[in-house]
């Protein structure tokens, strides 16, 4: 195992960097005097990998929804369900399926050994049998349908459809119900044995430990390198322009709900470029946008934003967009008074001091943020899916300047590159 051991002078803490001889990627953080100790275990497989090519050739495509299928798999153990082993010693459980990523998290009070073990048993030693698969689907379909009935998960999604062509954001990660129907435990089974592997697979952990210690236990627990071609993950060739400019649909809301968002033309691959154009997006939403803007105060004031609204920017190797949302009695409006802050915001260029402001308060909201070991741990697991540094962000905000943040917002928010979604009551 090749180990680093990094201190990280913006945090003051000192981080393990380690590489299995399986390939497996590990981060730890020791933190002595913590109560708790949190493991996130994760891998670059997720919703949208439904179509695939093997190193034999084969081209293998799964319904969608599988990744978030196999999730329910391997929550359910192959002889006792993961949640009760968690909960048998004391520890805290979950797991969740994004587009491009899935991932599996304990935390606990102690008996750390112990939770590692069982994290690192049961996401790679599934049992997947077609009566599992057919038990299963009854549970899944309800889990789909209630989130079909949630206005914001039904908007966001009519504006994934209406940014994109054939990307398979367009897809909620669950599926629909005929898609959960027609799985198979075949198809779960290739999706495990084309990802699932462990010179895949991503472990941090943070928390009162001995990292010798647990690298020693992990390096025994890990299964040996599969010995198999790297899987190529065909995705379609999507436009450069927005689907749809308007989309409509009528929903059970008291007021309009609207989602205006603006896509880039192309995805930046991951790594330092991903993340800066993540951080300069989100400043320039926070200082067009934010609560503390001028311009919110005046779309405020003037009645066309309410408490409701929100903004933020979502992306991945080969997709982004910022978003503006909020609910309102007359749509129009809110779409035309969000255009016309952003059009005021980039004519009066940012101040120097504006950009300190909500640069100190990503700042404090990032260190806030990692007060514990779960979000420490989370945030190891995020750089490594990534292709990033841990805690890489604090740096990138050291360097953003004026003149970066200007020319962001002039790339990013162009009438022609967005799109408006909005859910109207329905009579």
């Amino acid at each position: 195992m090749k180990i680093e051991r990094i201190k990280h002078q913006l945090i003051e803490q000192e981080m393990w960097l380690a590489k299995a001889d399986c390939g497996a990627k590990i981060a730890l953080l020791p933190t002595p005097g913590f109560a708790t100790s949190s493991g996130w275990f994760g891998l670059r497989y997720g919703s949208t990998d439904t179509r695939f090519k093997l190193g034999s050739g084969e081209v293998v495509e799964v319904p969608e929804g599988s990744a978030h299928f196999l999730e329910h798999k391997l929550f359910e153990g192959r002889e006792q369900k993961v949640f009760d082993r968690f909960g048998e010693i004391g520890a805290d459980f979950n797991g969740g399926t994004g587009f491009r990523s899935t991932s599996y998290h304990f935390t606990s009070a102690g008996r750390v050994s112990e939770c590692l073990e069982v994290l690192l048993d049961f996401v790679q030693h599934p049992l997947i049998t077609e009566e599992r698969v057919e038990k299963e689907k009854g549970i899944i379909e309800q889990e789909v349908r209630m989130y079909e009935d949630l206005p914001h998960f039904r908007g966001i999604f009519m504006l994934h459809r209406g940014l994109y062509h054939q990307h398979p954001i367009r897809i909620p990660p669950g599926g629909a119900v005929s898609e959960v129907q027609r799985t198979t435990a075949k198809h779960l089974q290739d999706c495990f044995d084309a990802f699932y592997r462990p010179e895949n697979l991503n472990l941090a952990l943070a928390g009162d430990f001995d990292p010798e210690k647990v690298l020693a236990a992990v390096e025994t627990q890990l299964d040996a390198a599969s010995g198999l071609a790297e899987v190529q993950r065909l995705y379609p060739e999507e436009p450069a322009v927005p689907c749809e400019l308007q989309m409509e649909e009528s929903f059970a809301v008291v007021r309009s709900h609207i989602w205006l968002g603006w896509r880039e033309a192309k995805g930046l691959g991951l790594g330092r470029d991903h993340l800066t154009r993540h951080v300069l997006a989100s400043l320039v939403l926070d200082l067009a946008l934010g609560d503390a803007s001028r311009y919110h105060q005046e779309l405020y004031e003037n009645g066309i934003v309410d408490q409701s609204f929100h903004s933020g920017y979502s992306s991945d190797s080969d997709w982004g967009y910022a978003v503006a949302a909020g609910q309102s009695d007359d749509p129009e409006a809110f779409v035309k008074g969000i255009r016309s802050a952003l059009s005021k915001f980039a004519t009066d260029g940012v101040k120097d001091e504006d950009l300190e402001r909500v640069r100190r308060s990503a700042w404090g909201n990032m260190v806030g943020g990692l007060q514990s070991p779960a979000s420490l741990a989370s945030n190891m697991l995020s750089s490594l899916l990534n292709n990033r540094a841990p805690f890489e962000l604090l740096e990138v905000l050291q360097k953003v300047t004026p003149a970066m943040v200007e020319e962001c917002a002039h790339q990013l928010f162009r009438d022609e590159m967005s799109t408006v979604a909005c859910l109207m009551p329905a009579d």
